[in-house]
């Protein structure tokens, strides 16, 4: 019977752990252990975030982006802000106009690689979109109306002179 457990385990019980869980664990271990050493070991900060992506290329395991977001690409450093990187908000739009357009700029300190990320996400941006787009539809709205409305008063005037009155 290959299909089947030959261990005679049952049904749930005493399951063995899915292959990619010690690997799992082993990427989160590393991803700990650099966060925690910065502040006083640089140089095995490093070691263990490379070690960390090497991991995770050989397994083909995706990172989180969460975690790729933290970790330089050029040094392997790991980026937390006011320690190892610095992060700035910049909006290189018409005199910074358009608010969707604001951008973070992490900037490694070791390195000098910088990193952008755009603040809103995209449900947001499209969210922002829609609703300035129906502003528009009802302002224009509006503005017929104002006009009918005059447009019916300068007609009353008219057939107030036509009348005689």
């Amino acid at each position: 019977m290959k299909g089947k457990s030959a261990g005679g385990t049952g049904a749930g019980v005493g399951k063995p752990a899915p292959p990619q869980q010690a690997i799992f664990s082993r990427l989160s271990f590393l991803h700990q252990a650099s966060s925690v050493l910065p502040s006083s070991s640089i140089g095995l900060s490093r070691y263990y975030t490379s070690h960390l992506l090497s991991v995770s290329r050989k397994s083909v395991q995706r990172l989180s982006p969460a975690v790729k977001h933290t970790i330089c690409k050029r040094c392997s450093s790991l980026l937390l802000p006011g320690i190892t990187s610095t992060t700035r908000v910049e909006n290189k739009s018409k005199n910074g106009k358009k608010p969707w357009a604001d951008v973070v700029v992490v900037t490694c300190g070791f390195c000098g690689c910088t990193k952008r990320f755009p603040t809103l996400d995209k449900e947001e941006m499209k969210a922002r979109k829609d609703k300035k787009k129906q502003d528009k539809e009802i302002q224009t709205d509006t503005d017929d109306v104002k006009v009918s409305k005059d447009v019916t008063e300068a007609e009353g005037d008219n057939d107030a002179v036509m009348t005689g009155t």
